[in-house]
């Protein structure tokens, strides 16, 4: 299926609901025809509109709990979805986990882009903060601090995003392409949790990460415009 044809079929389908009663029912029968002949459905069309973007994780099978808060955090944002998936890297022969970003009009492709940026920006700031603990920690204490950290800089950025709330439509889309796309072998991916065990003197982690998430801003396109802005602030 081209993409000429196929925007033909959307303009017709557009021109459909047109206030002029025979120009609707003249694109009617042209939408109509055009999809015949190409073997679509309404529902095809329509799912041409979603977009995806694959983006690696950087962890393993399955990701730390603060990588899935942060791939939610963005869909809630741009109003996608996501799906996590584990392939085998041949070339550091180990299993790497992925995102798959999807939405209308662009938001998987953003979507994607705001994950990486702000994953990018919080593993800098992780791995800063890590720098600062006694060295003499045992490698466990230093991973529940460091995600107690992450997790708390996730939840303060996220406070400043204001969530897509997404139409009736945008939703009966993505549920098609979810549908076509993964049928129903789609499961709940919980994060791995390496907090458990926290005591009083982990706190200071979560400290760290909430003064740190606050000089971290956040900004979306404005007038429908699909596009994000990661700024730092000057806040402490």
């Amino acid at each position: 299926m081209d993409a000429r044809t196929l925007e033909k079929i959307k303009k017709c389908l557009r021109l459909a609901s047109s206030g002029n009663p025979n120009e609707a029912a003249t694109a009617m029968r042209q939408a109509k025809k055009l999809m015949e002949k190409h073997g679509l459905t309404v529902e095809d069309v329509g799912i041409s509109d979603i977009d995806s973007e694959t983006v690696a994780t950087g962890s393993g099978k399955t990701p730390p709990r603060y990588i899935a808060m942060l791939a939610n955090a963005v869909t809630s944002a741009f109003g996608s979805e996501c799906v996590h998936k584990a392939w085998w890297n041949t070339a550091g022969d180990r299993l790497q986990g992925r995102f798959e970003f999807f939405g209308v009009d662009g938001a998987g492709e953003v979507s994607a882009y705001a994950f990486l940026v702000l994953l990018r920006r919080l593993k800098r700031d992780r791995n800063a903060y890590l720098a600062t603990l006694n060295k003499r920690l045992k490698r466990a204490t230093r991973v529940r601090r460091g995600d107690l950290y992450a997790e708390a800089w996730i939840y303060t950025v996220a406070q400043q995003i204001d969530s897509h709330q997404r139409t009736e439509p945008e939703t009966t889309l993505i549920e098609a392409y979810k549908k076509r796309r993964f049928g129903n072998g789609l499961s709940t991916m919980r994060g791995r949790d390496n907090t458990k065990g926290m005591s009083q003197h982990d706190s200071d982690a979560q400290t760290r990460g909430f003064r740190d998430g606050k000089k971290v801003g956040f900004y979306k396109g404005v007038n429908g415009s699909e596009q994000v802005a990661i700024e730092s602030g000057g806040q402490s």
